[in-house]
């Protein structure tokens, strides 16, 4: 990770742009000047390189991201929000894709903060614990959940520097140890997760694009209301409990009913096999 640039004086530069391909350096990067009298706070540091890191560019990507679409994400709107050029920002943050990377590692290290530790007693009761935390996580990243619904690309592993974590391999370690622990075969592993993360991402992308039939109550009501009973019985008769299904009735359910599922596969007395 690159350390923040210092407040220092810089020797006069010239007003250059920089070719593709070329490196990028903060004593290269010219902020463009508003028009009119500047600020006297704007002429006494017209000679200053703006104080900015990678830091700060992954937080602001990461609030954006809570509300917008990933795939969204702008270089322009992030240097226009630090008051640099979109230069600077690559300089920091690197390639759009590194940008994105990192916000989706930021992502990754919330679910592994939630994460409680593992109890060692029941594997279901950890399993639980865990789907539960990792889907409160999940609202609150709406953007970030879109982006890995629809790209392969970072859905697990990240791109980080030397000394830096890549907490999708962190997290994937901590969930298959769930079921190892439970004494699940490497095959059931594999599944468990699987099928555990398929369900919790699916579940929380219905709630977070607002897909679940209580979403949509009256509407659904009135349209199964608006055809013959006689020939859509069945409909008519789910018609009023089917309006107001709510994500987290949807969520126990379903995440018990898998659950029950994996209590019938074979696993050895011992867990670590």
């Amino acid at each position: 990770m690159k350390a923040p640039v210092t407040e220092r004086a810089l020797p006069p530069l010239k007003r250059t742009k920089v070719k593709p391909g070329e490196p990028v350096t903060p004593e290269a990067v010219i902020v463009p000047r508003r028009r009119g009298r500047p600020r006297k706070e704007e002429t006494a540091d017209a000679c200053v390189t703006p104080l900015i890191s990678r830091e700060d560019i992954i937080e602001k990507a990461v609030e954006l991201t809570k509300s917008e679409p990933l795939s969204d994400l702008s270089i322009v709107s992030l240097a226009r929000h630090f008051g640099v050029t979109t230069a600077l920002i690559h300089y920091y943050a690197g390639s759009r894709d590194e940008l994105i990377s990192g916000v989706i590692n930021r992502y990754f290290m919330e679910r592994v903060e939630k994460l409680r530790p593992l109890t060692r007693k029941n594997w279901r009761s950890n399993v639980e614990d865990h789907a539960y935390a990792i889907f409160d996580v999940m609202l609150q990243y709406g953007g970030v959940l879109r982006y890995l619904m629809s790209h392969n690309r970072f859905r697990l592993f990240q791109q980080v520097g030397a000394g830096e974590t890549d907490y999708g391999m962190v997290y994937l370690n901590r969930i298959a140890e769930i079921f190892r622990s439970g004494g699940f075969n490497a095959e059931k592993c594999a599944l468990g997760y699987h099928l555990l993360i398929q369900y919790v991402m699916t579940s929380a992308y219905a709630e977070v694009n607002r897909q679940l039939p209580g979403d949509h109550g009256d509407y659904i009501l009135g349209k199964i209301r608006e055809t013959s009973k006689e020939q859509f019985p069945a409909a008519h008769f789910f018609a009023s409990a089917f309006s107001k299904l709510d994500s987290r009735t949807a969520f126990n359910a379903g995440l018990k009913i898998l659950l029950d599922g994996m209590e019938r596969w074979p696993r050895s007395s011992a867990g670590h096999k």
